[in-house]
Formats: structure tokens, sequence, C-alpha cells
């Protein structure tokens, strides 16, 4: 018999030890006791304090890269129960507040910039966004009612409405869409023949119709308002020549340099001016450019004439100004 083991036992091997521990662990009185004694503020205090130090961390990563323990700690995570205890824990009012708070840190906010803008994790968020099965799992997601449910919340509380309506959002958007690699992608995306046929088909509904309509003359009278509120000073739409305001059919937008003359004016091009812009595009860019100089409204009779001038001039103005002159001229030979 082994020395220094008590007479009628025999000495165990490490498995039948560990086997034996584990045993003893399992116990409901022993992890009742364990639990009380985990759970006493002084112990917490203490544990939590053990965690900060830099040698608790730099063992704590070591054991969690080892092999074994990933894969158990994955073969883990795909228990049933586990994934049920997980789900039902995080949707706690008390977790959900406290993982809010802590989300709202500038330090923890600062943490996971840096740790999203890492490039090993820029490419393999990358890469997981491609993978097909994570797009389809993606998609069937956000078709869920829950999920469609909580962004119409987000999108309709008070303060992100103000933040999507701010100067800053919406050239931070601007400046996004308008990369060459955003632009790309968001083209490649627009050329798929289902997102055609898709669009199409919502473009065909009465509703849409309607609605895209409405938007549109909602937007050109905000246009035609603003600017003879600007150069006329009226408060109605209004003709900057003639005056003429019965109906704001009659009124249409004008380049007074002309359309294509005004690609050379540096303050416009800076603005993301093109001659290429018309209607749709046209007016969005002057009421998120804050309606820019450079423009005017007038009739068509005036902007017809003025375009068709040689001097770019409508014949109202001229017949102004020879007038003017000739007030001028009669007021200089009655003083001399």
């Amino acid at each position: 018999m082994p020395r220094g083991v008590p007479k009628g036992k025999m000495k165990l091997s490490d498995e039948e030890r560990k086997a034996q521990k584990k045993e003893y662990s399992q116990r409901p009185e022993v992890k009742a006791k364990a639990k009380e004694r985990r759970d006493r503020p002084e112990n917490k205090a203490r544990k939590k304090e053990l965690r900060k130090t830099p040698e608790y961390k730099a063992k704590d990563k070591e054991y969690s890269q080892r092999p074994e323990v990933k894969a158990k700690a994955k073969e883990r995570g795909q228990r049933p129960e586990v994934k049920a205890y997980r789900k039902e824990y995080s949707q706690r009012p008390e977790v959900k507040a406290k993982a809010k708070e802590r989300g709202q840190r500038p330090e923890v906010k600062a943490q996971g910039k840096e740790y999203r803008d890492r490039p090993e994790n820029k490419a393999r968020k990358k890469e997981l966004d491609e993978r097909p099965e994570y797009k389809a799992r993606k998609k069937e997601k956000s078709q869920t009612p829950e999920y469609k449910a909580r962004k119409k919340e987000l999108r309709d509380r008070p303060e992100n409405k103000a933040k999507r309506q701010s100067s800053e959002y919406k050239a931070h958007q601007r400046e996004i869409a308008n990369r060459p690699e955003n632009k790309a992608k968001a083209k490649e995306r627009r050329d798929r023949p289902e997102n055609k046929a898709k669009a199409k088909e919502r473009g065909q509904r009465p509703e849409n119709k309607a609605k895209v309509k409405d938007t549109a003359s909602e937007k050109r009278l905000k246009i035609l308002l603003t600017y003879s509120k600007r150069l006329s000073n009226s408060n109605v739409p209004c003709c900057a020549c003639c005056k003429m305001s019965g109906h704001v059919d009659f009124l249409a937008l004008d380049h007074i340099a002309g359309r294509e003359e005004m690609d050379s004016e540096p303050e416009l091009v800076k603005l993301g001016y093109s001659s290429k812009l018309k209607n749709k595009k046209l007016r969005n860019w002057l009421i998120e450019n804050n309606f820019p100089k450079g423009f005017q409204i007038l009739c068509h009779s005036c902007n017809y004439a003025k375009f068709n001038s040689n001097i770019n001039t409508c014949p109202h103005e001229t017949a102004r100004k020879e007038e003017t002159f000739a007030m001028m001229e009669e007021q200089s030979s009655f003083e001399v």
C-alpha cells in the first residue's frame, strides 16, 4: 500500500479526483452555498477589483483563447436551453436598462469604435456580410413584424426625427452617399433585374404615384415662395420680371446667368451644382443647400423670352432699362 494513504482506502487517480470533485460541486446544497458566498457584497466587490487587474485580464484572455475552451464554449452556446436563457435574460427590463446605460458611456463608445475600425475586424465583418446564409438570415429578420415595429418606433422618436432634420446629419449622409465605392454599390444594386422590376412595380402603384406628385408639388412651391420672397419681397409666388402671380403653374425657376454658364461659378460648383441637375435632382439640391444665389422665379413668357434673347435678358427688363435711361437723359437736359 502506498505510503501516506489511510488503511482501507486506495489512492485516487487525477481523473477520479476530478470526477469526485465535479460530482460534489453539482450537489444542490453545495451549489446554494457557493451562490450565497458569491452574492455577498464584500465578495462581489473583491471579485470586481480582481477582474480589473492586468494579471487577471491576461490570464483570463490566455485561458479563453485555448482551443479546447473555445470549443467547449461554442458547444455550450449552441444548446437550446442556453439560447433560451440568454434570450430571456436579455429581455429583462433591468438588463436592457443597464446595457443601454453602459452603451452611452463615452469610454464604451470610444472602445466600440476603436474595435470596429480595426482592419481585421472590418475585413471580418465584410466577409460575414457577404455570406449567403448571413444575408438570408438578415433579410428574414428584417421582414418580421417585431423588427418592423421596432424600426418604426425608433424612427418616430422625437430626438431621432430632429437628428435626421439637422444640417450636420444631412451633410454627413450626403458625404457617405457621394463616396465612389458607395455610388458604385448603389448603382449595382439598382441595376439588378429583380430590383428594377420591384422599383417599377412600386412606382406604378396609385398611392405611390400620388405621393410622389404631392412631394414634388410641395418642394416646388417651397422653392417658388423662397425666391419670390427674397428677390421680389412677395409673400406669394410671383415673376421677378413682370410680377405676374396668377397661378404657380405659370411660373418656373430660372438660372440667372444661364444653366451651362453657371457651371463655371466656383461658389455653386463647391456646393455640387451641375448643369445636369434637373427636375427632382435640382429641387432636392436647392433645398439641401438652403436656396443658394443665382436663381430667380420667372413666368413662362419672361423665361422663354429671356432664353431666346441675344443678351440673356427679358424684353420687359430691356424696356425698363431704356425708360430709365430716357428719364435720366431728360432730367439731365432740364438741368442743363
